[in-house]
Parts: C-alpha cells; structure tokens; sequence
C-alpha cells in the first residue's frame, strides 16, 4: 500500500493532470478560429494577426504571474485562469464581424493561459523527484497534447453540423470541468520568493543559465506556432480536413511523451532535445509537399515525433537549473518564451503566407527552426551550465 505522501502527490499529480488537459481542449479548440476569421472575411494577414495577438497580454502577464505563483501558491492562479478562459471563449457568441473587439477577446484569452499553463506546470513541478522530472513532465504533457484529438478534431464536427455558435459553446464548457477538478487540488511544497518586487523574472532570463534554452524554445515554439495557427487553413485551400494532421500529431506526441519522456532522464537532456530540434526543422519544410491525405499524416508524424520529446526535455532542463524558490519564474519564463515564439511569429509568418504561399512560409519556418538547433546544439552546455 501506498504511503500517505505518495497517495497525495498522485492525487494531486492526477489532478493537475486531468484539469490541464481540459483546459487545453478549450485552448486547442481554438485553433480552429482561422476558419471563423476567413469566413468573416478575413485574409490570411488577419488570421496571423488576430491568432497572434494573443500572446501579447499571454506574454504581457507571465512576469507578473510568475511573480505571484512563487509568493502565493499556485492552485488559486489555475481556478482564476480556468474561469477567465470559460467566460472569454462565450464572449465569441457575441461577434458578428471582425473588428477590434475580436482582439479584445483574444488579448482576454492571453491572459487566461498565462495564469493556467504557468500555475500548472510549477504546481506539478513543485511533487516532481529530479531523477524523474522529464518522465513525469512527459505524461503532464501528453494529455496536454491528447487534448487536441478532442478540441480541435471533434471541434471541427462540431462546426459541420451546428456551426460556430454551438463550438463556442463546447469549447467553453471544458474550462469549467477544469475549475471544478482544480478546487479539490492542494499545493504541494514550495519556498515562497524573497522576490519583493518581481525584478527576478528578468535577471532569470537574462542569465547564461537559460537564455540560450529559451531562445531554443522561442524558435521552437514559432514552428509549432505556423502548425497550430495555419495548418487548418492550408490543408483546406489543398481540399484536406485539419483532422488528419490533429488527429496524428495528437496519437503520435501523447505516446512519446508518456513512453519516451523518460530518456532524458537517462541519455541527458542535450542528447534527446538536438535531434528532435533538427527532426522538426525537416518536417515543417516537408510541410512543402503534402497534396493528400497519406503525405499529411506522414509529415505529421516526423514532425510530431520529433516534437513530442522536447516539450518534457526542455521544461526539465529548465526545472534543473532553477532554484526551489525560482521554479515559478522558471516555468514563466519558459512559457513566456513558448508564447513569443507560437504568437508574435505567427505575424510575420501571416504575411509571408499572403504574399508567397503557405508552402513558402513552411520552408522559411524549417529554415528558422533549423538555426535554433545549431544555436542550441553548439552553445547549450546542459545542466550544469
């Protein structure tokens, strides 16, 4: 039989877990929005912009969250970030054409995900042994990616049958279970910040600790970012359902992350992270070739595979190097610099779009996140640096 602290840090394990995936079914539904936007009569610059425009408040707030996650506990900021992201995915009910109010909505939003990624991923953090973070972070983080073979995936019927009114209700509503599973949470053991006036945040990224790390994970997150924020449009002006490339990348990331999270636990945290930089950074140019629906699924799966180690290995690294009293500004940091890369990249990759093609703006994303491998591969020194 378990031990009391054991039983309580798989409670509370499972909690989280569970409540961040419902909360990402609400989140990745939204990637579904593109299709809204050009229905409206948006163009792909919009759908760029808009998309994007959630990361400046996403981005805007981390400072002050991860500031207030290491001085006052972590579960209160998840129940206030849940039922921020709830009511802003109704006030969509309420849009009838773009204008700035769509912004306001998405900048709402921003700030929903900022209070709930950073919140969780400390909270989990804080029960983690260092001999099996990335393992643990591993299965956090698959059912985090299994959220998107129900948000966008069933979103998308959703949307066939009873159109986007009926979505936004459903998106909404999974936000809500995540509050719900988030009250009978407790923070586990954390050393409250001696951080006065929130000025670590940026000593943090600014040191040679984890500058080069969350330079890595900004250009990473600009990869994933031309996936999650155009592929929906792409493969439909090539006649092809977002399904086959959700449903793939969500089956093949959910199984290594919870069968493959461990290895850097093992192998080292460089020795997985640059191979999967440089898998990812051939995939998304491959993007170039899909025109059918067994090219989408296998481009899917290369870049998916080589993604689905880096998110645990790249998060543990972090973990790592961070103080017990920093593990918040860490975590914020780290997201902070994933919402750079996923949301303010989505702007200039939206233009290139427009004026070149989608196919164009693929192979520009490959070539960008290949310099991010060389950059990490050459200068990142790994856990002791």
């Amino acid at each position: 039989m378990a031990s009391p602290i054991k039983s309580d840090v798989l409670r509370n394990f499972t909690l989280a877990t569970a409540a961040n995936f419902f909360f990402f079914c609400n989140f990745s539904a939204f990637f579904l929005l593109p299709i809204h936007i050009t229905e409206l009569g948006g163009t792909e610059a919009d759908v760029g912009f808009i998309m994007g425009s959630f990361g400046i408040t996403s981005l805007g707030a981390i400072p002050f969250v991860a500031y207030l996650v290491d001085r006052y506990g972590r579960r209160k900021f998840m129940l206030l970030g849940y039922s921020v992201m709830f009511v802003a995915s109704l006030l969509y009910l309420t849009i009838t054409e773009l204008s700035a109010y769509i912004y306001l909505i998405r900048f709402i939003q921003g700030v929903s995900f900022a209070f709930s990624f950073t919140a969780a991923g400390t909270f989990v953090a804080d029960y983690l042994p260092s001999e099996k973070r990335a393992q643990w972070l591993g299965i956090f983080s698959a059912f985090t990616i299994a959220s998107y073979a129900i948000g966008p995936s069933l979103g998308e019927f959703v949307i066939g049958l009873y159109g986007f009114g009926t979505f936004f209700i459903y998106a909404s509503v999974f936000s809500l279970i995540a509050f719900i599973l988030a009250i009978f949470m407790r923070d586990g053991h954390y050393i409250t910040s001696r951080d006065p006036y929130g000025l670590g945040f940026f000593r943090l990224i600014a040191s040679k600790r984890f500058s080069l790390i969350l330079l890595s994970n900004l250009i990473l997150a600009g990869g994933l970012g031309a996936i999650l924020n155009f592929v929906a449009v792409y493969l439909r002006s090539k006649g092809l359902a977002a399904f086959y490339f959700f449903l793939t990348y969500t089956l093949t990331v959910t199984a290594v992350r919870i069968f493959g999270g461990k290895f850097s636990d093992t192998w080292g945290r460089k020795a997985v992270a640059s191979p999967g930089l440089l898998v990812v950074s051939i995939s998304l140019a491959a993007m170039y070739l899909i025109d059918s629906p067994m090219s989408t699924i296998l481009v899917a799966f290369v870049f998916s595979f080589g993604y689905g180690f880096l998110y645990p290995t790249l998060s543990a690294l972090v973990i790592d190097k961070a103080g017990e009293d920093e593990r918040g500004k860490a975590m914020g940091a780290f997201n902070a610099s994933y919402s750079m890369g996923i949301n303010f990249l989505a702007f200039p990759f939206g233009i290139i779009a427009r004026d070149w093609g989608y196919e164009t703006m693929y192979v520009v994303t490959g070539v960008t996140v290949f310099i991010g491998f060389l950059i990490f591969t050459i200068f990142e020194k790994g856990q002791d640096s």
